[in-house]
């Protein structure tokens, strides 16, 4: 079964999907990066989830394409990032949390897959910003070469040069060079 959903709540209930699968599309999914901070969508958020059925539980493909503007950490100007990416988890109902759970808990690499649900209902929204969570960097830089700014005027040192007193301490310690001490 294929559908498309442009601009609805997306929540998929695990009993609605057929044996056959359930292919989706979205589009307008700009909603997704609200009260993301540092991070706005600049164009169409699309996605699509395939879901399959395997026993008791799901294995959902998935892709998402979307364009961020990131904050560059370095000099503070909006960047582009373009994100595509493809995915994949083994959905699974959520267990019953009251029992006893071990203090410590080895994960295994396909442990990271797995998605959990509650009360029958998959959150897709969840999943697509999640995904573009991870594709986002760890570090916000606009370029390699990003000169920042000048941390006595303030000026982006990409547009113009420094007006400033370009004086440099000899060590971490040379701002005690001018310390007065009272009595001594």
């Amino acid at each position: 079964m294929n559908k498309t959903n442009i601009g609805k709540k997306i929540h998929v209930s695990a009993a609605d999907i057929p044996d056959e699968g359930l292919n989706l599309s979205f589009e307008n999914l700009e909603r997704v990066l609200i009260d993301m901070e540092g991070c706005r969508s600049l164009g169409p958020v699309s996605g699509q989830l395939s879901f399959r059925k395997v026993g008791n539980k799901i294995h959902l493909h998935g892709r998402v394409v979307a364009r961020v503007g990131l904050c560059c950490d370095r000099c503070l100007e909006e960047y582009t990032q373009d994100i595509s990416t493809s995915f994949f988890y083994l959905l699974c109902p959520r267990p019953d949390f009251n029992r006893e759970i071990p203090k410590e808990m080895a994960l295994e690499s396909e442990d990271m897959e797995v998605y959990w649900y509650e009360d029958g209902e998959i959150h897709c929204e969840d999943i697509f910003r999640e995904q573009i969570l991870l594709e986002l960097p760890f570090r916000n830089l606009c370029s390699e070469v990003c000169k920042g700014l000048c941390p006595g005027c303030g000026v982006n040192l990409n547009k113009q040069g420094c007006v400033c007193k370009q004086d440099v301490p000899d060590g971490p310690f040379a701002v005690l060079r001018n310390l007065r001490i009272s009595g001594s």
